[in-house]
């Protein structure tokens, strides 16, 4: 099943309404009340580090799949000033601060970096996959459209690089501190982060075991 599409923005009061629009599709494709939580903390931790990175953004929210596999879409054009820009640029292309702000806090260096073309700097610092001209595919869910964005980033990939040792000594202790306290990262099997310009689409997928 696909469901309508969402709008969602940085208004407090759209954000806490997103909880409905997830909660119903949960009932309509017959998904249970520990399920429906789960995928209602993705939904929460999602849009609250969109919140916390940009002040101002619009965007859409909508799911695919059924009670046993679900792909949450988050389409985002975030509007920032200059002085913004120039703030998540630095603290981007250095990945400083990162360890003080979790695992969704590095996720979202890692987007703002993209949507700056920084890519080298965030690649080195967190793992990301950097990919060119192709999409790749969360958990076996099939290929998200992705609206001609380059996937920046997947969790998969980074999960792998902490696995194997493929970071620094001090951003792999982080890493696994901050694998394991994030809800997102506990919870979904994988985030898929497409940018191109300021728009931004995450795509998580969950399986939920029976």
């Amino acid at each position: 099943m696909v469901s309508d599409k969402f709008m969602v923005n940085s208004d407090a009061g759209r954000m806490a309404a997103a909880r409905y629009a997830t909660e119903n599709f949960a009932w309509q494709v017959h998904m249970n009340n520990r399920d429906t939580l789960r995928l209602s903390l993705l939904v929460e931790e999602t849009l609250g580090m969109m919140k916390a990175m940009v002040d101002d953004f619009y965007g859409r929210l909508w799911f695919r799949g059924d009670a046993d596999a679900v792909e949450l879409h988050l389409e985002v054009t975030a509007n920032m000033d200059s002085g913004r820009k120039h703030e998540l640029l630095s603290v981007s292309s250095t990945g400083k601060n990162a360890a003080k702000k979790g695992f969704m806090g590095m996720l979202g260096e890692v987007i703002s970096g993209a949507m700056h073309n920084i890519g080298r700097a965030v690649d080195d610092a967190y793992g990301g996959t950097a990919v060119s001209g192709s999409v790749v595919a969360p958990a076996g869910l099939g290929t998200p459209n992705l609206y001609d964005l380059t996937p920046v980033w997947t969790l998969e990939q980074y999960r792998d690089n902490v696995e194997k040792g493929r970071l620094s000594a001090d951003a792999l202790e982080q890493a696994k501190e901050d694998l394991e306290k994030s809800i997102v990262a506990n919870l979904a099997d994988d985030v898929v982060v497409g940018v191109k310009g300021d728009h931004i689409e995450l795509v998580i997928s969950k399986r939920f075991k029976k």
